[in-house]
């Protein structure tokens, strides 16, 4: 085993034992057949991201998810959400940078699908289609407890 091998073990191992409270997202090409946007959660960023989503589905007009205070920063993209007049979806803007504009009723929808996750008390996954016209948008799915620290930790090394 290797010095980088070792860490890895280490950090797993770390993260078993901690369990900790996290949001992760990821950019995955072919991803459940689909360029995609993993958002990968515990029960406490499933209830951060609930109250974000409210507050678009309200009178929030924008949120940088860099302020979520769950967000592992190692596992992360930059994406900023709006609530928008049309429903566009996530989509790429540049290199680096994600913009995901919807409108506040389908905030409102994502809402309510996490909602419904926790209600049931077990983990599982929504794809939060944006219902785009053009459907050149990002698919993205909300995972809870379905992708651990050892998946992240692989994907990253890839």
């Amino acid at each position: 085993m290797n010095y980088k091998e070792f860490a890895i073990s280490i950090e797993v191992k770390l993260a078993m034992t901690k369990k900790q409270k996290h949001i992760r997202i990821g950019f995955f090409e072919n991803f459940k057949g689909e360029n995609s946007i993993l958002i990968s959660v515990d029960i406490h960023g499933l209830l951060e991201l609930e109250k974000v989503f409210l507050k678009l589905s309200k009178n929030l007009t924008d949120f940088n998810f860099d302020r979520l205070k769950l967000l592992d920063n190692k596992y992360r993209i930059n994406l900023k959400a709006f609530s928008d007049n049309e429903n566009l979806g996530l989509l790429k803007t540049s290199l680096e940078n994600y913009e995901w504009r919807i409108t506040k009723e389908k905030w409102g929808e994502f809402r309510e699908k996490l909602t419904s996750m926790y209600r049931l008390g077990s983990g599982g996954h929504h794809y939060l289609d944006s219902d785009s016209k053009t459907n050149n948008d990002l698919q993205v799915i909300l995972s809870w407890d379905e992708y651990d620290i050892e998946f992240w930790n692989k994907t990253k090394n890839e």
